[in-house]
């Protein structure tokens, strides 16, 4: 029987971020003056972060 790989094993689940309003937090991209850049954004109260751990 083949072996499953570490990270087949690891990445499974997917990880859940919350904005202190109670809203939840999801990943866009956005393309501004001329670069693609990832936006964490809350869909309840549209705040928008670098990243989802700066929602703390």
């Amino acid at each position: 029987m083949a072996q499953v790989s570490k990270n087949a094993r690891i990445g499974s689940a997917a990880h859940k971020h919350e904005c202190p309003c109670g809203g939840e937090v999801k990943m866009k991209s956005v393309f501004t003056s001329g670069k693609m850049r990832n936006m964490a954004v809350c869909e309840k109260c549209d705040r928008r972060e670098r990243r989802p751990r700066d929602f703390r």
